[in-house]
């Protein structure tokens, strides 16, 4: 995955990040429904607004907007991220995914990572300092200044995962679905990184409490 390709960002209604976001020239947003006011909380002003918008309360007007029936089968992130594919995104941050009163809607998300790998492409569930990522044969890295925990959970029945530079390093190590192994590793100060040779791996970004 080109770590430089534009970027697909989808906003929903679960707890978001402060601050704001900056996004560049060829980069695309969405807001699914109630990610409207995230995303304007982020000082982003979305390229579409789609969903049923029952969250919301009223549906927006304009032509940058796609209203579906509150019966359907996938989710307003769902079909933000499915807008995005159409454009030929690859790569997704979706902000205001975790979270929130439903803690189904948050499960439905973490499905929805492996649905995009399924798709060739790479989600991140972005919340408030944590971040979620599903990894499928792929390496990534960190910075010898990263800090924080990082957990890795097999989102299926297996996964053969290396770690280096952790504080719990890993050789080709199996996590499986069954036993939660991985949780609350830690950087320590040096170049890091995590390689899933098999399988597919939740890795959970979150800072020390």
């Amino acid at each position: 995955m080109d770590e430089k390709a534009p970027i697909c960002y989808v906003f929903g209604a679960g707890d978001g990040s402060d601050g704001v976001l900056s996004l560049r020239d060829g980069d695309f947003s969405v807001a699914a429904d109630g990610g409207l006011l995230l995303a304007e909380r982020l000082g982003v002003k979305p390229d579409l607004l789609l969903g049923d918008f029952d969250s919301l309360g009223y549906v927006p007007q304009g032509e940058k907007v796609k209203v579906f029936p509150p019966q359907k089968d996938e989710t307003d992130l769902m079909l933000a991220c499915r807008e995005g594919l159409s454009r030929g995104y690859r790569r997704f941050r979706l902000y205001g995914a975790l979270g929130g009163s439903r803690v189904s809607h948050t499960v439905a998300n973490l499905q929805l990572l492996r649905w995009l790998a399924d798709q060739d492409a790479v989600g991140t569930l972005c919340g408030r300092g944590c971040e979620v990522t599903l990894l499928r044969e792929r390496t990534v890295r960190f910075p010898a200044g990263q800090t924080g925990f990082l957990s890795l959970f097999a989102a299926g029945e297996r996964a053969v995962v290396t770690a280096h530079g952790v504080a719990y390093p890993l050789e080709r190590g199996v996590l499986t679905g069954r036993y939660p192994l991985g949780v609350s590793n830690e950087f320590c100060g040096c170049d890091a990184e995590v390689t899933v040779h098999e399988g597919d791996l939740w890795l959970v970004l979150e800072p020390f409490a």
